[in-house]
């Protein structure tokens, strides 16, 4: 064993029940290396990252950190011992400052009182290594999701941690967000720490990465340098065939189609200058594309009901509806899935079944029976129909990988058979398969007639789904691009610019 050698993972294995998750996986990583881990949800990302971070225990295989073998018993021991884990949904205290957040669990004391001044010593101790400014005595809750993730990877150079990985740690940041903390990354690994990153977005591994590894189906298929693959040979590893482009939908007489809903003058909120005007029509998909800030998802939320616009109308099928609310908004065929997967989206403590169940009883189930041979027959058509892998309707959703979840909510969404579906970063955190599997969803939908709005922050998945798609600048539409005309390209140019004088 080599001195450099930071974690050494070999044979490691793990199942749940009949279901083999992880199977003799090798995975060797040095202090100073990037090391990214791909694979498709269900290929067995999760469940090595929480068997080397001690939330849960191998049924065979060793992990050594530096040399040693260890057995963690719990995510604090391995946190102790210098693994530490920064999590797609972040685990702060939105009610706690951030020199709290970052030394919670281990605050210092002086006698029967906290020693706030150790606190803070230790708290800029991480930041400073980040080489950041954070400040240690404001609320983590009134941050940027930005700075939130700053805080937790504070956390573990707080703490001295000799392997941090990051899981999705980009997927709700903006494009300058990304670039600071593939900077930042590669600072770190600089300093002599060794990190595992775990993401979807291959258009970041070259940037973020020197080796990756790719799992499949609980298995190891390649480790290799970054620089010695494409992305086309790597999403084939990923999914296990060759990885298409998603056809480009047809330019379709879409504006012929019935309208079925309507913004006019739309304004979400007093920040936002501005509002927003637009139809959409039967069986077409429309792209809302902007910044982080633009207004697009509160869009969205004004229309379902979450919140209160300032002002302007929504029109369905030609009835303005006011006073709307989810459940209302529910019953009169509109559904929406929240960017937020965790904290709106599911219900953490209920099953699958019981998720993709709850918007259909009363609407197109009974209101109050729960017909337990009905519900299982949709549950089943549901989780087939939607791919979603979990070894059984009655397995909590909790414990399914973020794609699986958010195909879930998907599903959930559907099952009230609505005519308008709003959909808010629908694949954030899902897999190149999986969102290949929610883009043919989305144009089936398309098909039959239902009415799609699309937001997302990845502008090069706008092109492969969508119709049309709106420019949105602080809660203005500021122009139209074909869905044939578009590009990840122009829309960035747009989004950024402002320039409409040839979108329409």
């Amino acid at each position: 064993m080599t001195s450099d050698i930071a974690l050494d993972v070999t044979k490691l294995s793990k199942s749940y029940g009949a279901v083999r998750a992880l199977h003799a996986v090798d995975v060797r990583v040095r202090f100073g290396e990037v090391r990214a881990l791909l694979g498709k949800n269900g290929a067995g990302k999760s469940t090595f990252v929480n068997l080397v971070s001690g939330a849960e225990r191998p049924d065979g295989g060793t992990i050594r950190l530096s040399g040693q073998e260890v057995h963690w018993q719990n995510p604090g021991e391995a946190r102790d011992g210098g693994i530490s884990v920064v999590h797609q949904e972040l685990s702060l205290v939105p009610y706690l400052s951030v020199a709290e957040n970052i030394c919670l669990g281990r605050w210092e004391r002086r006698g029967l009182r906290i020693d706030r001044n150790a606190m803070a010593e230790r708290a800029r101790k991480g930041i400073d290594a980040l080489g950041v400014d954070l400040p240690l005595w404001t609320e983590v809750g009134r941050l940027s999701l930005a700075q939130q993730q700053l805080v937790e990877i504070a956390k573990a150079v707080a703490y001295d941690a000799r392997v941090l990985i990051l899981d999705e740690p980009t997927s709700a940041l903006n494009a300058r967000e990304v670039d600071e903390l593939i900077d930042l990354v590669r600072r770190l690994a600089g300093s002599g720490m060794a990190v595992i990153y775990v993401s979807h977005r291959m258009q970041e591994i070259p940037r973020a990465a020197d080796t990756m590894t790719v799992l499949r189906d609980g298995e190891e298929v390649a480790t290799m340098a970054t620089a010695d693959a494409s992305a086309a040979q790597v999403a084939a590893l990923i999914a296990g065939e060759a990885v298409t482009r998603n056809r480009q939908p047809e330019s379709a007489e879409l504006r012929a189609a019935p309208v079925v809903l309507s913004v006019e003058d739309l304004r979400t909120s007093r920040r936002l200058a501005g509002a927003a005007t637009f139809d959409l029509h039967a069986g077409e998909v429309l792209g809302l594309a902007g910044v982080l800030g633009s207004g697009r998802s509160e869009i969205l939320e004004a229309i379902f009901g979450i919140t209160s616009p300032v002002s302007g109308r929504v029109r369905l099928r030609g009835k303005e509806i006011r006073r709307r609310t989810p459940a209302r908004m529910l019953g009169l065929g509109v559904a929406m899935t929240p960017e937020d997967r965790k904290g709106g989206g599911i219900v953490a403590p209920r099953s699958v079944a019981e998720n993709l169940m709850l918007s259909a009883r009363g609407r197109t189930l009974p209101r109050y029976l729960i017909r337990s041979r009905t519900e299982a027959g949709l549950v089943r058509n549901a989780i087939g129909s939607l791919g979603i892998a979990t070894s059984s309707p009655t397995k909590l959703i909790s414990k399914l990988s973020g794609g699986n979840q958010q195909k879930a909510v998907i599903g959930r969404a559907l099952a009230c058979q609505p005519t308008v579906v709003l959909l808010d970063e629908p694949t954030r955190g899902v897999d190149l398969h999986a969102k290949s599997q929610i883009y043919d969803l989305i144009r089936s939908l398309a098909a039959t007639g239902v009415a799609v709005v699309f937001v997302s922050s990845e502008l090069d998945e706008l092109p492969e789904v969508c119709d049309r798609v709106l420019i949105i600048r602080h809660g203005e539409i500021t122009g139209e691009v074909d869905g044939s005309q578009a590009t990840p390209e122009r829309l960035l140019a747009l989004t950024i610019s402002g320039d409409n004088d040839d979108a329409r």
